[in-house]
């Protein structure tokens, strides 16, 4: 509203000065109504501060629209930052729980090995001696 009462003012001031007298032979110059020219002047004084103010107050608002989202931007990076800080934590501690899984399994492979090979050498002692005990039956059915 008062950017359009400044701009009425102005067309109105250039109006006065259209509206003026020419005189013949003095260089261009032109009477005008004096009174309504100052009249306008006073107005455009008072609509000018306010102008002024309105277009101060827009630019910190536009200052404090600006720095608001700037934090944001900060914000969102500083999250990302963290984010892709957990996700590194995250793959570091997946290759750590599967290494040592990888070394579980191998410590539970080598003990089952050597199990299985203890009990295949008790097996082989105990077929070796079953063996035994049939051919000592043996002789002694076949020598009775």
């Amino acid at each position: 509203m008062i950017a359009i009462e400044l701009d009425d003012l102005i067309d109105e001031l250039e109006e006065v000065i259209a509206a003026g007298i020419r005189l013949p032979l003095s260089g261009g110059r032109t009477l005008i109504d004096e009174t309504r020219v100052l009249e306008i002047i006073d107005q455009m004084r008072t609509v000018i501060p306010e102008e002024i103010r309105r277009a101060r107050r827009i630019i910190a608002e536009q200052e404090q629209l600006l720095a608001t989202a700037q934090a944001r931007v900060q914000e969102v990076l500083s999250e990302r930052g963290l984010l892709a800080a957990v996700e590194a934590e995250r793959e570091r501690l997946l290759q750590q729980a599967e290494q040592e899984a990888a070394e579980v399994r191998a410590g539970a492979d080598a003990y089952a090995r050597q199990v299985l090979e203890e009990l295949d050498e008790r097996l082989s002692k105990l077929l070796s001696s079953v063996r035994n005990g049939l051919h000592a039956l043996e002789e002694r059915q076949s020598g009775a």
